[in-house]
């Protein structure tokens, strides 16, 4: 018996698999609960243990991680031209260059519906399900467009995010809250925008809305979804009233770029915890008061979406030759970075509980590369993935 080699390569954007004379990747039976092809009911023929599988390749693509981006707007008197903006510029320059990506999206909107002229939004077709004309009594909710209408203050709005993450909005669109069109598969990208600052407490005794506490709150609401302080699973942009970067006018300040104490013409605040949060994990910061160059924004936004996706740490196993099984439970990788360093051997575990570094386990035909094991690869945008495995020949 001999192993066959099938190459995945693995990259932030793009990725190539070899597999064992297969179209694709996926399909194929499973002879045991545990994945394992050693026999079972669903057999095709009499396994020959002594026959060699044959060497031969095929092309499939691993695909990227979702994302969930949720926009949290300040419904406040003063936000009339910027919620117009935001819908005007949401579909072609925010949606249209995510789903161009062919990134698996979804956009949460968490503001009070309604008409602009009272500082509430409607966001129109194709992202939602309406034209807006006229503006329909409650959302109307695609599968890649969600609106939680909420009335969110000039400077409550950390509060307005933890409250609501679990109640239901005024609709009942969301029973049990804006969590349940998350999903744990997704990075979150926050996208607030506001011309003020936090003020108040976080509920639950979170202590003052700062971005340290609303980070601490956030994780610790639902670690699955929100990662640990260790491990973010998201980033927080901040359009706020910031004036200008001197860099350019549309140019963002990056999160090593200091805190900017100047407001922008018609902002009520700088929002110097908005910057801290965005700078805590990662995120941009943009003037508002830019309204007429929103697109210029949302365009930079998307981008930075499309291009801080990473390669999904699951994929399927590969189908195996016609009248070949492979021995999943004897399954290897090989890891090889792309610095040209000696490669890696990642072993498989039994399921998730028993993952260690540099392992993988097996389940309903789907490889899931553990924690430290996921975070290496999607580290290295030019390293490769083998599989390694063993088949026998179905006979009879």
């Amino acid at each position: 018996m001999k192993k066959t080699l099938l190459v995945l390569g693995l990259g932030l954007g793009y990725a190539a698999a070899v597999a064992c004379n297969s179209s694709d990747i996926g399909g194929g039976g499973v002879d045991d609960p545990n994945g394992n092809s050693d026999g079972g009911s669903d057999m095709r023929g009499r396994i020959d243990p002594d026959a060699a599988c044959a060497s031969v390749k095929a092309t499939a693509t691993l695909s990227k991680s979702p994302v969930d981006v949720i926009f949290v707007i300040d419904n406040s008197g003063s936000m009339t031209a910027e919620i117009v903006e935001v819908e005007n510029r949401i579909n072609s320059d925010f949606a249209t260059i995510i789903a161009n990506s062919g990134l698996d999206y979804r956009i949460i909107m968490v503001s009070r519906h309604g008409n602009s002229g009272n500082q509430r939004i409607c966001i129109k077709s194709p992202v939602s399900g309406t034209t807006c004309n006229p503006i329909p009594a409650q959302p109307v909710n695609t599968p890649t467009f969600r609106h939680y209408s909420l009335f969110i203050a000039s400077t409550d709005s950390y509060q307005k995010i933890l409250n609501s993450y679990r109640t239901a909005d005024e609709f009942n669109l969301a029973p049990t809250g804006w969590s349940a069109w998350l999903r744990p598969s997704a990075f979150k990208t926050f996208v607030e925008i506001t011309d003020d600052a936090t003020s108040g407490t976080l509920p639950n005794g979170g202590g003052n809305a700062t971005a340290v506490n609303f980070d601490r709150a956030l994780l610790a609401l639902d670690p699955a979804q929100f990662g640990t302080a260790t491990k973010r699973n998201y980033i927080f942009h901040a359009i706020v009233g910031v004036r200008d970067n001197p860099a350019g006018a549309t140019t963002p300040y990056q999160p090593t770029d200091p805190e900017v104490t100047n407001a922008c013409g018609t902002a009520q605040n700088v929002g110097i915890e908005h910057q801290r949060l965005a700078r805590l994990t990662g995120g941009l910061r943009y003037p508002v008061c830019r309204t007429t160059d929103y697109n210029a924004i949302f365009n930079a936004v998307a981008q930075g979406v499309v291009s801080g996706s990473k390669v999904a740490c699951d994929f399927n196993i590969p189908d195996p030759p016609p009248m070949k099984e492979f021995k999943l439970n004897t399954a290897q990788l090989e890891f090889t970075p792309s610095n040209g360093g000696a490669p890696r051997i990642f072993n498989q575990v039994a399921d998730q509980a028993s993952c260690r570094p540099d392992a993988f386990y097996i389940q309903n035909r789907r490889v899931y590369l553990c924690g430290t094991t996921c975070d290496d690869v999607q580290a290295d945008s030019g390293a490769k993935i083998e599989f390694l495995l063993e088949c026998n020949v179905i006979i009879g």
